[in-house]
């Protein structure tokens, strides 16, 4: 799936939990309705700022295209000093980084390069790090680290907004449905365009725990009037796209199933209390650590390309400062590859498995100062190669795609789905 269709997962991540959960997932961000309002502001408000009227430094709108193109051949980016603000030879070769700062400033989201930029201290301010090490000749380390302020809400109660996310879903469908649409009208319209709950399906078990299992469809003919160009871009990549995501204990029980096919992703959990618990079989507390597995295919230009069997490790972090999942794929997945790819694999395509492994965390930690920090991390390996080259120029094509228009109205599309989201949670703790 290309990388801005992640938008589209973006907004069902933040949107869900309110419109499943409906009134008692938007108050657990605070103790009182006052507090949650304030929390919930700050972490929308935040995201809304990211997408208002973006605007990049000429540096860093170059250094954006370029290691997007040569993600996967970084000898190509080493020596274009228009690209970084530190370089440095080591040696086993080049150590580059580049660092931008971004913050909202006169309506607009101002990207702009910067050496030793602080960690943000306003809301909506954000901090990206993207370093490159080279290890060995055609052997090179990928560092990406993005921080944003979100605001002051303690991310500790990211538990809570779970926990009454699942218990609401502790009831008929039909009175989900009623909830949802008197708290979140406004949401409802702004989201119902692209985004829409088809079905929920609550069934009760013997044991008291709650069998649930949604349905939404992913749509863009319905913002085609207001957004063309952006309708167009999720109609040639994402609504094609097939996905699943399962997550699994060692003793291969499932606890939550997420899978898309004809536009339609189906979410499957079983919930007592609040806490999830396998979709079948006995009641076990679900563990801090879990297996992930992907699958996942989309259609690249004239190539349809995937993965099936990717397995990892998920890690829910949970400590007093910070609330996280970690993510650490070691093993090399089925890949399924057109024929002219085929003739191009070597053991390149296995270097980012090996080791270490690929490396994601997705989280919010406390900031020193007090603020909370929505932070993102990714560590991936490459080695250069013919059949990297051909990955990293079919993605390329997706990202110039995608570039100019088509951001422009997904960042409009954003910024009224969230400024929609924040009415919303405003009249409902009035």
């Amino acid at each position: 799936m290309p990388r801005r269709a992640a938008s589209v997962l973006l907004v069902t991540a933040l949107t869900l939990p309110l419109l499943a959960g409906c009134r008692a997932a938007a108050l657990a961000h605070d103790g009182d309705p006052r507090g949650a309002q304030r929390h919930f502001d700050g972490l929308v408000g935040a995201f809304e700022a990211r997408f208002t009227n973006v605007t990049r430094q000429p540096k860093v709108l170059h250094g954006r295209m370029r290691i997007a193109r040569y993600a996967f051949a970084p000898s190509k980016l080493a020596n274009d000093t228009a690209i970084w603000t530190a370089m440095r030879t080591t040696r086993t070769g080049a150590d580059r980084v580049a660092e931008w700062q971004a913050s909202l400033v006169n309506n607009q989201f101002q990207f702009v390069a910067r050496r030793d930029t602080p960690l943000p201290t306003r809301l909506g301010e954000q901090r990206h790090r993207i370093a490159v090490t080279q290890r060995q000749e055609h052997d090179w380390f990928w560092h990406t680290v993005v921080e944003h302020h979100v605001g002051t809400m303690p991310p500790q109660r990211l538990n809570d907004v779970a926990r009454a996310f699942f218990a609401s879903a502790e009831r008929p469908g039909s009175a989900m449905r009623v909830d949802y649409r008197d708290a979140f009208p406004r949401t409802v319209g702004a989201l119902g365009r692209l985004l829409t709950i088809d079905s929920i399906v609550t069934t009760s078990q013997v044991d008291g725990s709650t069998l649930v299992a949604m349905q939404i469809r992913i749509t863009a003919r319905d913002i085609a009037a207001s957004y063309p160009a952006y309708a167009r871009f999720l109609q040639k990549y994402v609504e094609p796209a097939r996905y699943r995501f399962r997550l699994s204990d060692r003793l291969a029980g499932d606890y939550f199933d997420a899978q898309a096919v004809n536009r339609v992703l189906t979410v499957r959990f079983r919930t007592r209390n609040g806490t999830l618990q396998p979709l079948v079989g006995a009641a076990r507390p679900m563990p801090d650590t879990l297996i992930l597995t992907v699958d996942a295919m989309a259609k690249l230009g004239l190539f349809s390309v995937g993965v099936s069997n990717l397995v990892g490790e998920f890690v829910h972090v949970d400590t007093p400062r910070e609330r996280a999942w970690q993510l650490r794929f070691t093993r090399e997945p089925k890949w399924h590859l057109p024929l002219i790819a085929e003739r191009l694999l070597s053991s390149a395509i296995r270097h980012p498995f090996e080791g270490n492994g690929v490396f994601f965390k997705l989280g919010l930690r406390t900031g020193p100062a007090g603020q909370t920090i929505s932070e993102r991390v990714v560590d991936v390996a490459v080695k250069e190669s013919a059949i990297m080259r051909w990955l990293g120029n079919l993605g390329f094509t997706a990202m110039s795609d995608f570039a100019g228009s088509v951001e422009e109205e997904e960042n409009r599309f954003l910024v009224e789905l969230f400024r929609a989201m924040r009415g919303d949670m405003a009249a409902l703790t009035r």
